[in-house]
């Protein structure tokens, strides 16, 4: 069986435990369940998996949210209470409480701010590193890191945890807050969703 994350930058590929990253479309000889978040990528995927399942038909979820991306329904579907930080491209921040959704929020990712701050003056090229942010800055850098990494987590302390974290940049994010970092987050809650439902 093959898990596929079809996201905006990158395919996840979730296959005998194993995850890896691939940036075009391929071929795969099993059987393969999928989550999409960008039409072209999954049209193109689909035309080599013809037979691929998309687990958004299939997923039960209860949310008032409108519009709400499969990739962090996934996210949440194996959390019962807590705080899903997913940090990819973008950083969302999902709430659950007794298995429902309550609400999310949606920032910008850490090389989008990287990409921000150069924008702003070339001088202004951050390094991530760990970082007290009980401290206030004493250069560049720490402000830089502060004024990215700084925003994302006060914004998750807004919540009550215990905070959950996954995609790219969440092991990193998770230091910050002594967060739980869950490498296949998204895939646990399809993995579930496929013993549930099919």
């Amino acid at each position: 069986m093959i898990l596929a994350d079809i996201g905006n930058t990158n395919i996840h590929i979730y296959k005998n435990g194993d995850i890896f990253n691939i940036k075009n479309p391929q071929k795969f000889d099993k059987k393969v369940y999928y989550i999409s978040v960008n039409k072209n990528k999954e049209k193109e995927f689909l035309k080599l998996n013809p037979n691929a399942v998309n687990l958004k038909d299939y997923v039960e979820f209860k949310s008032d949210y409108k519009n709400l991306g499969i990739d962090r329904i996934m996210a949440c579907v194996s959390v019962q209470n807590g705080v899903v930080i997913d940090a990819g491209s973008a950083v969302t921040i999902d709430i659950m409480k007794d298995g429902i959704h309550q609400g999310g929020i949606i920032a910008p990712g850490l090389f989008a701010f990287k990409e921000a701050f150069v924008k702003i003056s070339e001088v202004l090229k951050v390094e991530y590193k760990k970082f007290d942010l009980n401290t206030l800055p004493k250069n560049t850098n720490e402000a830089l890191i502060y004024g990215s990494v700084g925003l994302i987590i006060n914004t998750v302390k807004n919540f009550e945890g215990p905070y959950f974290f996954t995609g790219g940049d969440g092991e990193f994010l998770s230091e910050f807050i002594g967060g739980v970092y869950i490498k296949d987050l998204v895939f646990r809650g399809m993995i579930k969703t496929i013993k549930e439902k099919l």
